[in-house]
């Protein structure tokens, strides 16, 4: 389980309620990339991610295992907030089980997530997975500089997007980023 589930996981299933509510029908694709742009736009904007979720470089993108793996019976670490259900099509629906609670978040929180559900709610999986991948993406440069090469038989990896990589230039950006990730660390260790 990576630190952002252990620490915020009422933030994260409360953030899927919200994706789930926002942009209906909300495939398993779709939150993923979701969630993803709404970290990278919150560290872009305040030096951190607001889920502190892991995200690894995956074939078809940025993918946190501790989301992926929720689909699957018995792994779901958000079942107090939202449901997996599988489609005859084999697509997977996040269906919310839970009322929304805005109680983890603050006016920028809110603010970064109409953003990125404005801007991105309305685009499918598919053009979702594309933006992700494109050059000069955080995912395209993670990918490029670890040298990592997706084939029919090995589609994932266990090289992990580091968040800081986009604020390299910025020295207030990032000291909060690692201000937050020893106060993360230690909250954790409170748990």
């Amino acid at each position: 389980m990576c630190i952002g589930m252990k620490v915020n996981k009422n933030l994260i299933g409360n953030l899927a309620i919200l994706l789930a509510e926002r942009c209906k029908p909300l495939s398993h694709t779709k939150l993923l990339k979701l969630l993803y742009l709404i970290d990278e736009e919150s560290t872009n904007r305040t030096g951190a991610p607001m889920t502190w979720l892991s995200y690894n470089v995956w074939q078809y993108g940025p993918v946190s295992e501790d989301i992926y793996f929720s689909k699957m019976e018995g792994y779901n670490k958000l079942s107090e907030f939202v449901r997996f259900d599988i489609l005859p099509d084999n697509t997977v629906v996040i269906t919310p089980i839970a009322e929304f609670s805005n109680d983890e978040f603050c006016e920028l929180d809110i603010e970064i997530i109409n953003g990125i559900v404005e801007k991105y709610g309305s685009k499918t999986a598919k053009q979702l997975v594309d933006m992700t991948h494109a050059a000069g993406s955080l995912w395209e440069r993670t990918k490029s500089r670890h040298g990592i090469q997706f084939t029919e038989s090995n589609k994932t990896s266990d090289i992990t997007l580091n968040f800081v990589d986009l604020i390299e230039n910025d020295g207030f950006k990032k000291s909060v980023y690692y201000g937050t990730v020893e106060n993360i660390e230690l909250a954790s260790t409170l748990i």
